[in-house]
């Protein structure tokens, strides 16, 4: 049996035994930020005007490939809404965005990709957080500080510290500074074998405004419908023999 033939084989029996069980894997599942989202990608999130901003150059109604940590790009589906909150410099958005729903099919996570950056910043603490909620009622926190794993987005030049977050996406033209970019941080689960059913957004009440445009999660166990799946997945395989 050749080498392709052994790993195909393999490959084959680890998606069946998935299968079977109601489960298949899936490399990326995106977080639909629309029902809670509170601003627009094509207008000028800290005027609310309708008039172009960098952002409108993202590629909207598209599920694309952005930048991330070590070299590996990272899918995000890019919708025209986003989410922004509470700055000081912008202190009409909200202080905190609750319940942001993942797919109720996701039952083990290993990684959270986030899409963002801030208008302005502060380098001297955290401006925000991400809270995530498990299916077990526990939950987890990502604290995002400028300079760190987030930055003013037209600061799209900025050494990041943090080896989970580089600029996933820049832009050389539109307002308000000519230029200007979203960062894509990676956060590893401290539990990959739980499912993650919500995600807040919290300020911390610096003058760092926070934007939102995509939210992905990473290494996915989804539960499916068995039979399905398994015609499925077999015809894949048998198309890549």
């Amino acid at each position: 049996m050749s080498v392709r033939l052994y790993v195909l084989a393999l490959i084959t029996t680890f998606s069946f035994i998935l299968v079977s069980a109601g489960l298949t894997a899936e490399e990326w599942v995106f977080v639909d930020l629309k029902p809670k989202a509170n601003s627009r990608l094509d207008q000028q999130w800290w005027t609310g005007e309708k008039a172009a901003s960098t952002l409108s150059f993202l590629p909207i109604g598209k599920t694309e490939d952005f930048a991330g940590p070590d070299d590996k790009d990272v899918k995000f589906k890019i919708e025209k809404e986003c989410v922004v909150v509470f700055g000081t410099n912008a202190a009409k958005w909200p202080k905190k965005i609750t319940g942001i729903k993942t797919d109720p099919k996701v039952q083990k996570v290993s990684f959270v990709y986030f899409l963002h950056a801030t208008g302005w910043e502060d380098n001297g603490a955290p401006s925000y957080k991400f809270i995530i909620h498990y299916d077990d009622n526990s939950k987890a926190e990502l604290e995002m500080q400028s300079g760190i794993n987030s930055d003013d987005w037209c600061h799209d030049d900025s050494k990041l510290q943090d080896k989970n977050s580089v600029w996933g996406w820049v832009k050389k033209e539109g307002a308000p500074c000519g230029h200007a970019g979203l960062i894509t941080t990676r956060w590893k689960s401290p539990k990959p074998n739980k499912g993650i059913v919500s995600i807040d957004i919290e300020s911390l009440g610096t003058g760092a405004v926070p934007v939102i445009a995509g939210i992905t999660l990473g290494d996915v166990l989804l539960n499916v419908d068995a039979q399905q799946k398994l015609t499925t997945k077999w015809g894949t395989l048998k198309g890549g023999i």
